[in-house]
């Protein structure tokens, strides 16, 4: 154990709170090297254990919160970006079925030209989505 770092971090964590000392064990607690792990242990062994463990329980509550609060997040960017996608997959199969019902009516132009759009603007987002997942794929194998 070197005795600089040791020394370092018991100034270090002898001027914090509570508050900050129970942030730290939350968060970074089980990945601290061998002197700052030394370090905690003897501040928090001069510090009152009862508050200490209050401010550890309120800590690791809000830390809780704060991680539900974030996959909440998440899953309403996934709800809102697949509902972005149905409707524009609805919007395009209106325009399609109308472009299809031009022609049926016997006015190409219009008729063609809607089922163009419809076929342009369909495949521009399902490319342009599936390109984002590739490249996604590319820097974060685990992704789904």
């Amino acid at each position: 154990m070197e005795e600089a770092q040791l020394a370092y971090f018991l100034d270090r964590y002898s001027r914090m709170t509570d508050e900050e000392l129970s942030y730290l064990l939350v968060t970074r607690g089980d990945s601290l090297s061998e002197e700052a792990g030394h370090a905690l242990r003897t501040v928090l062994g001069s510090r009152d254990p009862r508050g200490f463990q209050n401010e550890l329980n309120a800590t690791t509550a809000d830390v809780g919160a704060q991680v539900q609060h974030a996959d909440e997040e998440v899953r309403k960017k996934k709800r809102s970006a697949r509902h972005t996608r149905i409707a524009t997959r609805l919007a395009s199969l209106a325009l399609l079925v109308i472009g299809l019902f031009t022609l049926l009516l016997g006015r190409t132009e219009g008729g063609i030209a809607l089922c163009v759009v419809a076929t342009a603007m369909f495949l521009y987002f399902e490319a342009h989505r599936l390109i984002r997942r590739f490249i996604v794929a590319l820097f974060d194998p685990n992704s789904r």
